[in-house]
């Protein structure tokens, strides 16, 4: 009896084996209308953007409607970052972090209260001046607005007002609203104390909670993207704040400096407000520029004395911001000037005085997670 012959199976290079695979790609082959039906139109590419522009909209409604619980939480989450790579260095780490983190806290609370302190005192001897100080500072500007027509014919609608009679025995008293502390304190203790206390469950925990984040990635490849972009927000936006801030105290020293040297009382109050005006660009500059014009409108008898000591601000702001920033923080960090104006307005719309304290430190985040996902580079490039 003949033994049957096993056949060999086909392999790699063998004609049986090339003919029976099909060609790489050709699994799922296109399937083809049969003779004299058209093929069906393909569908375009579904667009997104109504969509992303719907959620846009209602995470800044969100920011809006919650703002008083969300907005603890950025700040907090700010001096975390701000404070989070002090706590890696000597002697620091090698402490627990429940006591680093105490240490720092305390440490910018205390220079905190030790500023504002110093300082109370000839801030309130001002805020009591200001009726005095537009009073003194209001001929002058009269006279600066004199020569345009608007000036003139809101001041003659004022005459026009001013002499109308007045039924006599009878007197308007302007009283001023009268701050209710007790109703206030709440109000201002209640979201400080929760900045702290979230700031200091953030240094604490942070890590954390960092990495529990991560494994809820699904792939190796996110886990590193996520652990890179976190690592290098903390990094460059505490160099990003510290150097602001260095640069901003050297620029209320040579504006402290500058209005001592011409004479204006309390030079070390407006060298501090200058610096801390100057952490939020463009607007806080020009809110301390009017106020040092309003300042020497009441110091000084002419026109041009009143205005050297905004002008000499202005001169050192440009020196600060157009040469000493960039040369420490490179093109790197560099942001347009009109996006910081558009996202200092929105912020500042949403949270008000907070919200434009915080607006640029959004931004910056903002830019370096646009430059590490790949299809964000293009709003990267475009807030350059």
């Amino acid at each position: 009896m003949a033994r049957r012959r096993r056949r060999r199976p086909a392999e790699p290079g063998d004609a049986a084996f090339e003919s029976a695979t099909p060609p790489a790609g050709a699994e799922n082959p296109p399937r083809r209308p049969p003779p004299g039906e058209r093929a069906p139109p393909r569908r375009p590419p579904a667009d997104n953007r109504p969509l992303w522009l719907l959620v846009l909209a209602v995470a800044l409604y969100t920011c809006y409607l919650a703002s008083s619980l969300i907005l603890p939480v950025v700040l907090a989450g700010f001096i975390a970052m701000l404070l989070a790579p002090l706590m890696r260095r000597a002697p620091l780490r090698w402490l627990p972090r429940g006591v680093s983190a105490l240490l720092l806290m305390a440490a910018l609370l205390g220079t905190l209260g030790a500023v504002g302190t110093f300082l109370a005192a000839p801030a309130a001897d001002w805020v009591r001046k200001v009726p005095f100080v537009m009073r003194e500072a209001a001929p002058k500007l009269r006279a600066m607005v004199e020569p345009f027509e608007q000036a003139t014919q809101a001041r003659q609608s004022l005459g026009r007002l001013a002499s109308e009679p007045v039924t006599p025995g009878e007197r308007v008293v302007v009283q001023p609203p009268q701050p209710d502390l007790l109703d206030a304190t709440p109000r201002v203790l209640g979201p400080v104390l929760a900045v702290i206390l979230l700031g200091f469950s953030f240094l604490v925990y942070g890590d954390d909670l960092l990495r529990k984040l991560l494994e809820l990635r699904p792939t190796r490849a996110q886990k590193t993207l996520t652990a890179g972009i976190v690592q290098q927000i903390q990094s460059d936006l505490s160099r990003y704040m510290l150097t602001i801030s260095a640069t901003s105290s050297v620029l209320g020293a040579a504006t402290g400096l500058w209005l001592w040297y011409l004479g204006v009382p309390d030079p070390l109050l407006w060298g501090v407000l200058a610096a801390m005006l100057n952490l939020t660009p463009i607007l806080g500059p020009l809110l301390m520029a009017l106020m040092l014009a309003l300042v020497g409108l009441s110091q000084f008898d002419t026109l041009g004395a009143a205005m050297l000591p905004a002008a000499g601000f202005l001169a050192l702001n440009a020196v600060e911001s157009q040469v000493l920033t960039p040369a420490v923080l490179g093109r790197t960090m560099r942001i347009n000037p009109l996006a910081i104006i558009l996202w200092l307005l929105l912020w500042g719309w949403l949270w008000g005085v907070a919200g434009l304290l915080v607006a640029v430190p959004m931004l910056v985040c903002l830019k370096i997670v646009a430059e590490a996902v790949d299809d964000w580079r293009a709003w990267a490039r475009l807030l350059e």
